[in-house]
């Protein structure tokens, strides 16, 4: 690999991480700039710009080979290009989908009719995701990995199609139809993913990455979410989103829920039940309670034998370890320099205990 020369022993860490085992130490993935310098690409204001931005396969190589050769990847942090069209972007592989690209991907309701969803296999946005995978991964020829699609989240795409408030109404007032609905996303979801890891397995050495969480497995591997339930109850949950969760996990050989917010903390019981369910990823809103004030939660995925994968802040790193085993454990931080970097990572390797 290019950009770092430590892969092989990273690659043994993922590996006994997935198996919930040790090597010599947690799996810690931590990135900085070389010089303390960033290279920057802000996001452009003009419509065009911003298309380029997300879609135009030269700029994006040359913009994340630019990044690449100024970052410092410690730990089990590698250099990876995210196929990236938006969370819940196959939202925009349906029929009549409306989306725009500004700092992300947007999408204006176009679907009256629940039944009348459908799959366009022609459309702009599946073609482009199938197109990103193949054309970074002739540039990588193993130099970088390529990261699976933010394609993900059936009824997140959902809403992104109907509206979040028209979906939510429906669950309650027309269950049938909302639940016919996502049947027909979940084959989408599961070709893409399918059809991207064909394109992507050999260059990352046989396996699956999620480049904004870090992740590397020695197989199919990629995130699930439901964003959209911070504002459903648990028995909604388990109505309307089980379903795709387990077909996803029946589907992926290390499977990812990306859990976003206190809010989903009632779904927690509903997530540690699904059996082939591999990690939870914890995320850290802001304006909210920082993971270490959750260690009882967390202590009670790591019970159920679930992986955790969480974003830290430096200062985390201690209490978190401490209060957690270091089996199944991967925390991922964001470093100023390269030297802070390096203190993180001899504080990771202090800490691991079982």
């Amino acid at each position: 690999m290019e950009f770092k020369n430590d892969w092989e022993r990273a690659k043994e860490r993922f590996c006994a991480f997935w198996q919930g085992e040790l090597v010599d130490r947690c799996c810690f993935a931590v990135t900085a700039w070389k010089d303390g310098k960033a290279v920057e690409y802000p996001f452009p204001k003009e419509a065009e710009a911003c298309r380029r931005h997300w879609m135009d396969e030269e700029y994006i190589i040359q913009r994340n080979e630019n990044i690449m050769r100024a970052s410092y990847y410690g730990g089990e942090s590698f250099p990876a290009i995210f196929v990236n069209l938006g969370a819940a972007g196959h939202a925009g592989f349906f029929k009549g989908a409306k989306y725009r690209f500004t700092d992300s991907y947007w999408s204006t309701p176009s679907l009256e009719d629940l039944d009348a969803l459908e799959f366009d296999e022609q459309s702009e946005l599946y073609q482009k995701t199938l197109s990103l995978a193949e054309a970074f991964v002739q540039d990588a020829k193993g130099r970088y990995f390529v990261s699976m699609p933010d394609s993900t989240g059936n009824a997140d795409a959902l809403a992104h199609l109907y509206g979040s408030g028209n979906l939510l109404m429906d669950m309650i007032e027309e269950p049938q139809a909302v639940e016919r609905a996502l049947r027909k996303i979940e084959p989408v979801y599961e070709q893409t993913m399918l059809a991207v890891f064909e394109r992507v397995r050999a260059n990352n050495e046989g396996g699956g990455v999620v480049q904004w969480l870090s992740t590397w497995a020695p197989g199919l591997h990629a995130q699930m979410q439901c964003d959209l339930s911070c504002m459903i109850s648990p028995q909604m949950f388990e109505r309307f989103i089980l379903p795709e969760l387990e077909a996803q996990c029946a589907l992926l050989e290390y499977p990812l829920y990306h859990l976003d917010g206190m809010e989903q903390i009632r779904h927690l019981d509903a997530l540690l039940s699904i059996p082939r369910l591999k990690a939870i990823q914890w995320t850290q809103v802001a304006g909210q309670r920082p993971a270490t004030a959750y260690l009882p939660e967390l202590r009670r995925i790591q019970a159920a034998g679930k992986n955790l994968v969480i974003l830290v802040e430096p200062e985390q790193i201690r209490p978190l370890m401490e209060g957690l085993s270091s089996k199944g454990l991967f925390l991922v931080a964001r470093a100023d320099d390269q030297e802070q970097a390096e203190r993180m990572l001899r504080d990771v390797e202090r800490y691991t205990h079982e």
